[in-house]
């Protein structure tokens, strides 16, 4: 008798790097329940919709009135009883959510093999970002295996003495996901005058946002034949200082979205000469489609991107935005980022993984 497969996953970011890995399984034949705990909502609806996925659990874990420890609370009671009640037997979750959490605290608690998808980023401090950084050292004491997207994040388990055994090193299922998204919507690889931003991590919020406006808006005057796109985040203290720096005067050339959805945002990256973002996804997905990107962030988990000359490393510097984008935005030998470096894998990462689970 086969094992029960569960994929688990809450928020868009999972769900786009577990889709490859559903879509595999189902090339296979081989039988998987979908979990979403809905730790994101509507927005995470409409993306399972666009891409054809009827999860066959939908909970609902999230409320505006929870604190961290009571989503969590909620979330291993809900996929407890989930996992009796199906009698599953081995559980898969992807990257750092409270999602992920949960599910390996459940599968180590009630005895079942976990297999972690995206194992071993890490930064110097548990604390940053908060509360990924935690989240995802846990998971990988308990975890089966641990699917290491590179080779650094191996050595970061074997560091922390997570047994070789219980790590495979497969890839990045996001470089699977858009080349199917690439081909499926016959996206091209363009380098027009546009700038696409994104800004959202907790720890810059506050005066490090302010400063990133700023550099944005010098450098929108500075650059009057240049488009900034910026897709503002859903979260209203993240909006109402970015918008607010903006209250006196906003160039022209600064043009404000709404949350874009995942293909309006790969499609947006892809006609792009340069991308600013403090977003770990999007440093993921730069690679994949040639573009080079201003790291809003002081340090990153994924600092391959930084080692292949991908990504630069800015912070909310203001004088490191402007110097940095001066020295890459013009320059086309600075700009064209060359895919056959890609850190992040050969589009296989799902291949690999479903193997491993299925052995």
């Amino acid at each position: 008798m086969k094992e029960k497969i569960a994929i688990i996953y809450g928020t868009r970011p999972e769900f786009l790097k577990v889709f490859p890995i559903i879509t595999e399984f189902k090339r296979q034949n081989q039988e998987i329940c979908i979990v979403n705990t809905g730790q994101h909502d509507s927005l995470l609806t409409e993306m399972e919709k666009s891409f054809g996925i009827q999860p066959h659990h939908r909970l609902s874990v999230q409320s505006l009135s929870f604190t961290n420890s009571n989503l969590i609370a909620k979330l291993i009671n809900e996929l407890s009883n989930l996992v009796h009640k199906e009698n599953i037997r081995k559980i898969i979750a992807q990257g750092d959510t409270f999602t992920v959490l949960a599910s390996s605290m459940v599968a180590f608690l009630e005895q079942r093999k976990f297999y972690h998808i995206e194992a071993g980023l890490r930064t110097s401090d548990i604390k940053l970002p908060f509360p990924e950084e935690f989240n995802r050292r846990v998971v990988s004491m308990t975890a089966d295996i641990n699917f290491a997207p590179t080779v650094l994040a191996k050595q970061n388990l074997l560091r922390e003495n997570v047994s070789e055994d219980h790590i495979s090193p497969v890839g990045n299922s996001i470089v699977d996901m858009i080349q199917y998204v690439i081909q499926k919507e016959n996206i091209k690889v363009e380098y027009q005058d546009l700038v696409f931003i994104t800004a959202h991590r907790r720890e810059n919020i506050g005066l490090p946002l302010q400063n990133i406006a700023k550099a944005i808006s010098q450098l929108a005057k500075e650059n009057p034949q240049t488009q900034f796109d910026w897709a503002l985040h859903p979260n209203p203290n993240t909006r109402k200082i970015i918008l607010d720096s903006f209250d006196q005067e906003k160039p022209e050339n600064i043009n404000f979205t709404e949350p874009l959805s995942y293909l309006e945002t790969i499609k947006k990256m892809a006609k792009s000469k340069l991308i600013i973002s403090d977003s770990g996804g999007i440093q993921e997905e730069a690679p994949s489609l040639q573009k080079r990107i201003l790291i809003l962030r002081e340090e990153t988990e994924r600092p391959e991107v930084v080692s292949c000359n991908c990504g630069v490393l800015v912070g909310s510097d203001i004088e490191k935005i402007k110097t940095n984008f001066n020295l890459i935005y013009n320059n086309p030998e600075e700009y064209i980022f060359k895919s056959e470096n890609n850190p992040f894998g050969d589009g296989k990462a799902s291949e690999r993984i479903v193997k491993k689970i299925l052995e």
